[in-house]
């Protein structure tokens, strides 16, 4: 995947303007070296390597704008060779040099049409590698892909031993500061630390996933670790160590938890289901209530105090 991906860059990615000169000036310098021997030699046969060169320009793995822009010396120094000896009525030499110029023209046509259907094929390629994935790159857990497959297996032994079967659901909050101080690698810590804990928190018999961008989830048979106990859990494994993921960066935790029994139906999505609701129950308790009015409190009167008029 890796290897494909870097192909894939180098197929598409080298378009900048940094790439654009630096073309530039090494066509410009074949076309005046020709140039140059055409004429020493008198002759325009020497030309008949311009084309060529076009022809090797486009074979290399740059942008179509670089291509393009690297072909224009090349171009101009054949053009005018050529008409260079149209007006010395060298026309066997014109032709032949327009000639080898058309196939080299062609030639490029067809290897920059065949070398963007391969990075076309590629990259469709690596879409469907993302589709069938069931390891998620990040963390190294599984995938939702991954926990499908795996859950129905679990759920299945479950049911036949009459057991049942819990999802924990862990969410991380307050991502979008870490990325905008930190960047994606710095969430690329946080989410990797969390996955990090989780394998270390949890049971043998346990799966953990990443379901989302920012949601794990434990799936396993039995009840599972209640969600106060998995929290307490992950946050002495978050907290332990200064360098740890949570103490750099202050992230929130939230776990919640949904268990099938025996006689429920459904599968997976049942299960996360249940637990998304527990979860989102969880937050809610968590986040700050309006604030109430302040109601006037009584004053005690005191003895020497006036009573009310009659």
């Amino acid at each position: 995947m890796e290897v494909a991906e870097r192909a894939l860059r180098r197929m598409t990615n080298r378009s900048g303007p940094g790439y654009a000169v630096g073309t530039w000036g090494a066509s410009a310098a074949v076309a005046g070296s020709v140039l140059g021997l055409c004429a020493a030699t008198g002759s325009a046969w020497p030309a008949a390597a311009l084309p060529v060169a076009g022809g090797a320009l486009a074979a290399m793995p740059l942008g179509v704008a670089v291509t393009v822009v690297g072909a224009v010396p090349l171009a101009a120094a054949a053009a005018a060779v050529a008409l260079t000896a149209l007006a010395r009525g060298d026309l066997e030499s014109a032709a032949g040099i327009g000639a080898v110029a058309l196939l080299g023209l062609v030639a490029g046509a067809l290897v920059v049409v065949q070398r963007r259907r391969a990075a076309a094929e590629l990259e469709a390629a690596l879409q469907l590698a993302d589709a069938v994935s069931v390891v998620d790159e990040t963390t190294g857990c599984y995938n939702a892909n991954g926990l499908d497959l795996l859950a129905r297996h679990v759920l299945g032994s479950a049911r036949r031993t009459s057991g049942a079967m819990h999802a924990s659901l862990v969410q991380l909050g307050d991502l979008e500061p870490v990325s905008e101080l930190g960047g994606p690698q710095a969430v690329a810590e946080v989410v990797g630390g969390v996955a990090d804990a989780l394998r270390g928190s949890t049971r043998g018999a346990d799966i953990v996933g990443r379901w989302a961008d920012d949601l794990f989830v434990v799936l396993g048979p039995g009840t599972g670790t209640t969600p106060a106990e998995l929290e307490r859990r992950l946050r002495v494994r978050l907290l332990g160590t200064p360098d740890a993921p949570l103490v750099r960066w202050a992230c929130s935790l939230t776990v919640g938890s949904g268990i099938l029994e025996p006689w429920d139906s459904g599968g997976l999505a049942e299960l996360v289901s249940r637990a998304e609701q527990d979860l989102a129950l969880r937050r809610a308790l968590r986040a700050p209530s309006a604030a109430e009015p302040v109601r006037p409190q009584p004053v005690p009167r005191s003895e020497d105090s006036p009573g009310p008029v009659a």
